[in-house]
């Protein structure tokens, strides 16, 4: 099946997007003051007597809360992740597409500081490595990276890719990806491209479009990650005009503005997403975060977004973090509690 340009020409002239691509990145974490307090030492001395008190108390069978059962975990973790400032990586890195496994590595080690890539798959380590480069560089290299990023062979039911807080690492799921990856020939074939296309829904059509034309004239030359992304796009879209089925299909041309969650989704969506954890994680005062994911949790309740959107205040970082990295635009009712939550700054949230 070829497909023209004709309909793709006036979507584009009618669909203009600007956004600014760099992010405003203030840095440290707005609760600066506490850092002198929050050192390696005095976490190391509280995990203990956390641990202690918590044992003592369980002997006189005294009700402990199941917050106060998980502090020591917390605690732990902000010990291994404990990071005051961002990395200064350079402000622009220039990525490129890595002939051999041992150059992608270099790559990863020395251009973006990551102590163990354990990834050995080339085309996987060219992908990370290329995601986290536009991160960097959005950035200006200030950056919360992983210490460790890893390429794992075993299934996972429910992720692409996790953020693991205790050792600082980020484990991408390669069979999870294949496997959703292999489904785009039985996309193209039950699916036509006229409704796939018919609404631009999020500010991605147009990369959307021209992928999917390609995925029709010549499959051949998409990349196993344009394949995934065109896979979860395609399932996002149908999912998404099956529940409007009964509404003014017409409002489902302004999209560039919503709360649909990703429609679109990159073919990095998955690095960003992970890599937004880490963020999140080492700007943050562990302990601050452990509060506020349950002081939060009812105004993500009131948001009128997906569910994995709103599992708790660490998916929703992550989700809108991904969205902001692929220049998604959001009702400032997200935006409003994005940037209570977060304690770095990203690009402007509002025109």
């Amino acid at each position: 099946m070829k497909i023209d340009n004709t309909r793709y020409a006036f979507y584009n002239n009618n669909f203009n997007y600007k956004s600014s691509d760099k992010f405003n990145f203030k840095g440290k974490s707005k609760f600066d003051n506490l850092t002198n307090v929050f050192t390696k030492k005095n976490i190391a001395y509280t995990t203990i007597l956390t641990m202690v008190t918590t044992g003592i108390l369980k002997q006189f069978d005294v009700v402990i809360p199941e917050i106060f059962e998980q502090l020591d975990r917390f605690l732990i973790g902000l010990l291994v992740c404990i990071n005051e400032k961002p990395q200064k990586l350079n402000k622009k890195i220039t990525f490129y597409k890595a002939n051999t496994l041992e150059e992608a590595k270099n790559f990863a080690k020395e251009k973006l500081k990551i102590k163990n890539f354990e990834v050995n798959d080339l085309e996987y380590a060219n992908w990370i490595n290329e995601g986290l480069t536009n991160i960097s560089n959005k950035f200006e290299g200030n950056v919360y990276f992983p210490q460790k990023i890893k390429l794992s062979e075993k299934k996972s039911s429910d992720a692409y890719g996790s953020y693991y807080l205790i050792k600082d690492t980020v484990t991408i799921y390669k069979n999870e990806i294949d496997k959703t990856a292999n489904e785009l020939e039985s996309i193209l074939k039950d699916n036509n491209f006229e409704e796939l296309t018919k609404y631009k829904l999020d500010s991605n059509y147009a990369k959307f479009y021209e992928k999917l034309k390609k995925a029709y004239n010549n499959p051949s030359s998409l990349s196993i990650f344009e394949k995934f992304s065109l896979v979860r796009s395609s399932k996002s879209v149908k999912n998404y005009l099956k529940k409007q089925q009964n509404k003014n299909t017409t409002s489902l041309n302004d999209g560039i503005i919503s709360n649909n969650g990703n429609i679109y989704i990159d073919e990095f969506n998955t690095i960003y997403h992970e890599i937004g954890h880490c963020f999140d994680t080492k700007s943050n005062i562990l302990m601050i975060m452990f509060f506020e994911r349950f002081l939060y949790q009812k105004n993500l309740k009131n948001l009128s977004l997906p569910k994995n959107h709103k599992k708790n205040t660490q998916e929703f970082i992550a989700n809108i973090f991904a969205g902001l990295m692929q220049n998604k635009k959001y009702p400032s009712e997200i935006t409003n509690l994005y940037e209570k939550l977060i304690k770095f700054k990203l690009l402007k949230l509002h025109d």
